[in-house]
């Protein structure tokens, strides 16, 4: 039998090296949620003063989006912000500034706090949007890119945002598979969401549903000509290809403390000027029985109990993940999670060991409450199915956007943003 080619990789562990010098780069018409600074940290975007994690802004809302992250930088720089209006694919629209903000598109962050007394020094930004400089006028995609003053070509990280009409009932319901043989595995659905019939032309054509099991682009879905149009509402029936892999539970861990562990944590120690965090290893969980339990479908709770205030007290360590596989994969191995800010690259992949036979990383974290999960990479399928398992049964955040594309003023609007959490 002739062997199939594996892709040759380093077979023992090494651990990677900070890098103070953010990555090189021509932005171009196309944007990606991407973190190209490695001095970048704990991105966090919801409503003020509930923190959500959704980052969406309801227009009418009254609650702004607040932005918070970390500079790993001993002094304070001036740092800037740009808004820039897209299409449902991320492409940059047509529109010039002033048909899509009022006032400013661009603006400096003013809200800075210098760390104190941890052992990582850092600034920590946090600034609100809309505010009272930069308004919101219609809605749609928006890139959110961060800079360093004057360097608009070399954003510290990007990220993608939604403003929302909310003009659109969705309804959204899980069924189980047609397909005899994965109806076990697969979660089908259903949906139907509303219009208003005496502003949107043609919905059939104009009108793009994307859906989202709990943030994956990987594996997102679009939706376009119904089954049928009744009266003001589009209907998406069940079919074959209107399915996800039911997924499992998230992975989860607890560094809210650095003085104690967690049921997840093996062990925690102080060495060379860093807090280490070795966490349990967990083998794959592709044929093991699903285990119901809550978690938080990918998202972290930056909190810390050994501090008053996470966000200029709070503590980073060096967390170190280890997943126990007997010999190395033909695909490449990855976190995910908003962890990873929700995106598959170099960063977060685990590289494996020939010696403990595991795949291993560390990431630089700071205190709190994380899930993540690993998803294997092929060429361009990726999945979380290899090592996490698939099943029916699975409680999953889907979240779904309404998006119509707008033959008067020639942009895509997002008439609708909703977050349905599914328990089935």
């Amino acid at each position: 039998m002739q062997q199939k080619k594996i892709e040759k990789e380093s077979d023992f562990y090494v651990i990677p090296k900070r890098d103070t010098i953010p990555e090189k780069i021509i932005v171009n018409e196309s944007f990606e949620q991407r973190v190209y600074s490695n001095e970048i940290k704990s991105i966090e975007i919801g409503i003020k003063n509930l923190k959500s994690g959704e980052p969406c802004y309801k227009i009418n809302s009254g609650g702004p989006l607040q932005v918070d992250f970390d500079l790993l930088n001993e002094h304070a720089t001036s740092i800037q912000f740009e808004l820039i209006h897209c299409d449902r694919n991320w492409v940059k629209s047509d529109l010039m500034e002033m048909e899509y903000i009022e006032g400013y598109a661009s603006d400096y962050i003013e809200g800075i706090s210098i760390s104190s007394g941890t052992i990582n020094q850092y600034i920590h930004y946090n600034f609100n949007i809309p505010n009272n400089n930069t308004k919101f006028i219609i809605s749609g995609n928006y890139i959110l890119k961060v800079f360093e003053e004057d360097q608009n070509d070399t954003p510290l990280f990007t990220v993608k945002i939604f403003v929302s009409e909310q003009t659109s009932d969705i309804n959204f319901k899980l069924l189980e598979s047609n397909d005899m043989e994965q109806r076990k595995y697969l979660q089908s659905y259903e949906l139907n969401c509303t219009f208003n019939s005496s502003a949107v032309e043609d919905p059939y054509n104009n009108i793009h549903v994307n859906i989202q099991q709990n943030h994956q682009e990987f594996d997102e879905q679009w939706l376009s000509g119904p089954n049928f149009i009744r009266e003001n509402k589009l209907v998406f029936l069940p079919a074959e290809e209107r399915t996800f892999n039911g997924g499992n539970e998230f992975r989860f861990f607890d560094i809210s403390s650095f003085r104690s562990g967690s049921q997840k944590v093996e062990k925690l120690f102080f060495e060379e000027n860093e807090y280490h965090v070795i966490l349990k290893k967990e083998p794959k969980r592709s044929y093991k029985q699903y285990l119901e339990y809550k978690d938080l479908d990918g998202r972290s709770f930056i909190r810390s109990y050994d501090a008053d205030d996470v966000s200029w007290e709070g503590e980073y360590g060096i967390v170190h993940f280890e997943l126990p596989i007997r010999e190395i994969l033909e695909e490449k191995v990855f976190l995910f999670g908003q962890l990873t800010n929700w995106t598959i690259d170099e960063k977060h992949q685990m590289k494996y060991d020939s010696i403990t036979k595991s795949y291993k990383c560390e990431q630089l974290l700071k205190q709190g409450y994380y899930n993540y999960i690993y998803v294997t990479k092929k060429g361009d399928f990726i999945t979380t199915r290899q090592l996490e398992g698939a099943h029916f049964d699975a409680n999953n955040e889907y979240v779904v956007k309404v998006y119509y594309l707008d033959p008067v003023n020639l942009y895509d609007r997002l008439l609708s943003y909703q977050v349905f959490k599914i328990i089935t």
